[in-house]
């Protein structure tokens, strides 16, 4: 800044004649300030930058320096006011801009939770404009562009964090703090190649970073490595219930069912009030085949913590997938008896029974209640959707699907749903179509060969 380097140069050749445009006496009391502020006497500084800026009423940088002076000793109200003040005699004042566009972005980090939208976006577009026009120069640094980066991310703006925090990283490449957040940025624009990566390069010098990599290995179906990330994450937080659950939920994903039932078993036995644990450890036992070793560690589960709704509808999960369809439904039933406000729960009976086919009017009561307790859920309005379609209700079945589908794109389960209403009504173009965008999506709830017949059945139909 012109200013900086003037004082600077004054600070080197005290005897040296004030910059031209300056006031002698604006030029003493500066250097004084700045030799009181070394003394540690704050009040005596502020007092000469006070001086100063009456001796040269027309100077932003002389206010800038207030501001900062201010901002530095953590004055934000002051340091706010003389921010202003500089940018009334210079709206290009950097100085100033830096020092509001911290304290805004200190600000929004502030503001409660419950914030209304409208007030959280003004804050944050505010800080971001003052920021910007400092990052635009070539002296921002590492606080500009952590402070731009996290308004940034909050502001949905995610290839802007990832320019931002790119740049933190070119000025200090071994920080930390800065390739955690562009890894976030990276993860959130939906590169998670880029988002591993970014971690990838320090994980074995810097292995605090291994949780975060594991979750962005998982989401991107390397569940392998995210394994290998959890058990190094381990290492260091050898009791942390998070990490253990999270491997194990990989361990199931990638299908090694024999280490995540003997995993689960640890934790189960290490964490006994952690119902998480038997709940994974049952479904590992199922899907080898162990029907009944499943159920033997489920089923007191569910007695001893009769208000965890996941155990509950795990147990009944369990009971359908074993073809004890009874147990299932009254173990949902019992839930709702006692708990008539659950959401959860009301939809997954409604949803169990539409699947079923069967007391299909009671399906459609039990989601719409759901739905009452929770307006536009879109798993709800698809399970509404669902039982409309076993009911034979197309015009209702589609007042409810198609929103689904567009709410959840990647839900094959869903656009699977949306499909066979859409060929049940003849519109066979537009259930291919859904069809295919189905097995673009997360297949795993879905019989991925079934679509496939439905897909050449319906392309059959559309032949001349």
């Amino acid at each position: 800044m012109k200013f900086r380097r003037w004082l600077f140069a004054a600070l080197l050749t005290v005897a040296a004649a004030p910059a031209a445009g300056q006031s002698p006496g604006a030029y003493f009391e500066f250097l004084m300030a700045r030799r009181l502020a070394k003394l540690g006497d704050n009040a005596g500084a502020l007092a000469a930058l006070e001086r100063a800026a009456a001796a040269d009423p027309a100077s932003a940088e002389v206010r800038a320096e207030i501001a900062s002076f201010h901002l530095e000793r953590n004055q934000r109200a002051e340091a706010e006011q003389a921010g202003l003040a500089a940018l009334k005699l210079d709206e290009n004042n950097i100085e100033a801009h830096r020092v509001l566009g911290l304290i805004g972005a200190a600000g929004v980090d502030a503001l409660n939770p419950r914030t209304a939208a409208a007030q959280f976006e003004s804050a944050a577009r505010q800080a971001i404009a003052h920021l910007e026009r400092v990052a635009l120069g070539p002296s921002a640094g590492l606080d500009i562009f952590f402070s731009l980066g996290r308004l940034y991310l909050r502001t949905g703006e995610a290839a802007k964090a990832v320019d931002a925090f790119g740049r933190v990283l070119l000025q200090n490449p071994e920080s930390i703090q800065g390739r955690l957040l562009l890894s976030q940025a990276y993860a959130t624009t939906g590169d998670l190649k880029n988002a591993i990566e970014t971690l990838e390069v320090i994980v074995d010098d810097e292995p605090r970073v291994a949780s975060t990599l594991a979750q962005y290995q998982e989401q991107a179906g390397l569940l392998k490595e995210a394994v290998d990330s959890y058990t190094r994450a381990l290492a260091l937080e050898p009791t942390n219930r998070g990490l253990k659950f999270r491997r194990v939920a990989a361990l199931l994903s990638a299908g090694d069912y024999e280490r995540a039932a003997a995993l689960a078993a640890e934790a189960q036995n290490q964490h006994a009030d952690d119902p998480r644990f038997p709940r994974v450890r049952a479904r590992a036992l199922f899907e080898r085949g162990q029907v009944q070793q499943a159920l033997a560690v489920l089923e007191p589960t569910a007695r001893a913590f009769p208000r965890d709704t996941a155990t509950q509808v795990a147990l009944a999960d369990l009971y359908k997938d074993a073809g004890r369809t009874p147990d299932a439904e009254r173990t949902l039933r019992q839930v709702i008896d006692a708990d008539p406000g659950n959401a959860q729960v009301l939809n997954h009976l409604g949803y169990m029974l539409a699947g079923d086919g069967r007391q299909l009017d009671e399906a459609v009561r039990l989601v719409q209640r759901a739905l009452d307790l929770d307006p536009g859920n879109p798993f709800y309005l698809d399970s509404l959707g669902w039982a409309y379609f076993r009911r034979g209700d197309l015009d209702q079945a589609e007042k409810y699907l198609a929103p689904a589908a567009a709410q959840l794109p990647g839900n094959a389960e869903v656009l699977d749903h949306l499909a066979d209403l859409l060929a049940r009504r003849g519109r066979w173009q537009d259930a291919v179509a859904a069809w295919m965008r189905a097995l673009e999506g997360d297949t795993a709830g879905v019989n991925r060969a079934a679509i496939e017949k439905k897909i050449a059945d319906a392309k059959g139909r559309l032949r001349p």
